[in-house]
């Protein structure tokens, strides 16, 4: 028989799954509502804590991990973000100075509009910027190998020089120029980063002379004086009145350039955000491109064989005597019926500038009676190079047909004559140019993606030229 309890009370229960949700229907309010804030409080605090990590990666990505970045790789070197940046906003900050200069010197507010527009359109500038920061790495490759070097010295000149020519000062130890020419302003479609300017060919317009664009700017340097009237220049070139180099003991006047730098570096600083190693690093690049365009030029000739040559044009295409264009059928015959037709009047005693003057369609030389003036054979089409360079002298030859039509040629002078410096110094940065375009094409650059995302828009042209110009 069981032994039954002895307690008196009642026996204890197991409590079930439906006794508990019974209790929690039966909840106080006062419960209920702590509840939810227990629940809310941590739903916040798990929203909090997600939106923190979310920022902080952010944070880490913007200020650690882009600046890294790589916009362009060039041959397993990086160009980063942070320096690419860098570089266009101290270009744009550059480009809004030497506007500011440009109005200074000539007060018209729209050639400075004109100009000022390029700021307004960042792939321009930072697609430039980019071309130009892959080149320095290529530069530096050939430097190095070549064993030349930029020390800090070089730099500080280069910034000297810089300095020297914005106001009118001539270097200690420098020979002394009287007058010294404050520097000309030229408006470009882009002013470029790099303080000092290299001299440079200037552009051509297309012509139906035989000569390449080399031949023609070497023309322009080696120019005899002519009776015709010059022509205008398309685009405007603003000069600074000379004006006389300050007398300053050399002490004084390293002092004052000094002064002007630390200023130059703080206004870059304060309009742009670039620091001084930045701005620093253009000047080192500049001077590293002359250097090794001076080592590639070192052995260049300062003579040539050059030849003075008129000639009469018969262009197949007299309204389009510039473009060289295949011809028809019959556009080459009429050339070639008029050519000879020509060709026969000269035979029978018609004047040589008579007949260039009325006939050639070469509209540059016809005023000038055909003639070229001295030049080298090389800048010519190939077949008009090879017949001034074998023709006898005072020999009326041609028909000679090239690209752009029929001429009728006669070499007055082949001599070797010596180069003029402005000839030197274009021979000079065609061949540095030459080199450049040839390796660059050989490189293995890898732009990233998203490059063009990384192009800054500021500092802003509000910010730069908000003073002078009205922004929309």
């Amino acid at each position: 028989m069981a032994k039954r309890s002895t307690t008196g009370g009642p026996r204890s229960r197991r409590i079930t799954e439906a006794d508990l949700q019974r209790r929690r229907e039966y909840l106080s309010r006062a419960e209920r509502e702590r509840m939810w804030q227990r629940r809310a409080l941590i739903t916040i605090g798990v929203i909090v804590g997600v939106s923190v990590l979310i920022l902080a990666i952010a944070l880490v990505y913007e200020n650690l991990i882009r600046p890294r970045e790589a916009v362009s790789i060039v041959e397993d070197q990086e160009i980063t973000t942070a320096d690419f940046e860098k570089r266009v906003r101290f270009v744009r900050w550059e480009t809004g100075q030497q506007i500011r200069e440009l109005y200074a010197l000539t007060g018209d507010i729209n050639t400075v509009s004109q100009y000022a527009s390029q700021l307004t359109n960042p792939l321009s500038i930072g697609s430039q910027v980019l071309d130009e920061m892959e080149e320095e790495i290529l530069i530096e490759k050939e430097a190095a190998a070549r064993g030349i070097t930029i020390d800090e010295a070089a730099v500080d000149k280069r910034v000297d020089e810089y300095i020297a020519r914005g106001a009118g000062l001539t270097l200690p130890g420098a020979p002394t120029a009287t007058p010294t020419t404050v520097p000309t302003v030229t408006p470009t479609p882009l002013v470029s980063p790099t303080p000092t300017v290299e001299p440079s060919p200037t552009a051509v317009p297309a012509t139906a002379t035989p000569a390449e664009g080399e031949a023609a700017a070497e023309a322009d340097a080696t120019e005899e004086p002519a009776d015709t009237d010059a022509t205008p220049d398309a685009e405007p070139t603003v000069t600074a009145s000379p004006t006389a180099t300050a007398t300053l003991p050399p002490a004084d006047i390293q002092a004052t350039l000094d002064r002007a730098a630390e200023q130059y570096y703080d206004a870059a600083q304060n309009g742009a955000d670039v620091d001084r190693e930045t701005i620093r690093q253009v000047f080192y690049y500049d001077a590293l491109r002359t250097a090794l365009m001076d080592a590639m030029s070192a052995d260049a000739p300062t003579e040539e064989l050059q030849v003075r040559v008129r000639h009469i044009l018969i262009a197949f295409d007299p309204d389009n005597t510039g473009q060289g264009l295949p011809p028809t059928d019959e556009q080459r015959a009429a050339a070639e019926e008029k050519a000879n037709a020509v060709m026969a009047a000269l035979q029978n005693g018609e004047p040589f500038a008579d007949l260039a003057r009325a006939e050639s369609d070469d509209t540059g030389s016809a005023q000038n009676g055909g003639e070229l003036n001295w030049q080298s054979p090389d800048g010519f089409v190939p077949a008009f190079a090879d017949t001034v360079k074998t023709a006898e002298l005072g020999e009326i030859v041609g028909p000679v047909e090239t690209e752009y039509g029929y001429h009728i040629i006669q070499v007055l002078g082949r001599e070797v004559r010596p180069l003029t410096d402005a000839q030197i110094n274009q021979r000079r940065s065609q061949t540095f140019s030459d080199w450049l375009a040839e390796r660059k094409a050989a490189a293995n650059i890898e732009r990233s993606d998203n490059w063009l995302d990384r192009i800054p828009d500021e500092p802003t042209l509000n910010q730069l030229l908000g003073d002078i110009l009205v922004v929309q």
